[in-house]
């Protein structure tokens, strides 16, 4: 279900120097995500998720039976400065976003898993420094930290999926079930 656009104003959300995601603030005050770079950052193309309802459907009810709403918000933001016109989004709120990730996690999307182990790390630094008194990190550090933390959970998930490829014996795909192949245990 989508309702009429709603004006907002767009930021990118700079996850690390190499992964970010459109963001938007509504009137309400509300941040919102822009689904295509969702899809994104899942690595997915632009258009993935406007495709799952016919292409997999499966995929859709996952979601759904995962807590994701579905619910999408059309918005409208002015361009940056210099530029005539605005631009056009569909939105998802925060709170999907994370049913998002949190679902391809657990579906063994690698780049969820490290997206959602990059936040958690990020999330327990900023409680600790809390916890102790030590000055919270800089938006900058804060962005660093979270790239080094995602690249370093890419790296190890590629290299157990390398031990597991290294000591699989032939005739192991056999117990395999069928489009599990690509899933780490």
């Amino acid at each position: 279900m989508t309702d009429d656009p709603i004006k907002a104003v767009a930021a990118t959300v700079q996850l690390s120097d190499t992964l970010a995601i459109d963001g938007y603030l509504m009137p309400s005050n509300e941040f919102r995500a822009g689904i295509g770079g969702a899809a994104v950052i899942l690595g997915y193309g632009k258009d993935w998720f406007n495709r799952l309802a016919s292409k997999a459907p499966n995929k859709l009810k996952a979601f759904r039976d995962g807590g994701f709403t579905g619910r999408l918000q059309p918005i409208i933001a002015p361009r940056s400065s210099g530029t005539r016109g605005a631009s056009r989004a569909q939105t998802i709120s925060l709170n999907d976003l994370t049913k998002l990730i949190a679902v391809e996690a657990n579906a063994g999307n690698k780049r969820a898993i490290a997206i959602q182990s990059a936040f958690t790390l990020e999330g327990l630094d900023s409680r600790f420094r809390d916890a102790f008194g030590v000055s919270q990190l800089s938006p900058d550090a804060k962005r660093q930290f979270f790239g080094m933390t995602f690249e370093q959970y890419l790296e190890a998930l590629a290299d157990n999926q390398a031990e597991l490829d290294a000591l699989q014996l032939p005739g192991d795909s056999l117990y395999y079930l069928e489009g599990e192949e690509d899933v780490v245990w």
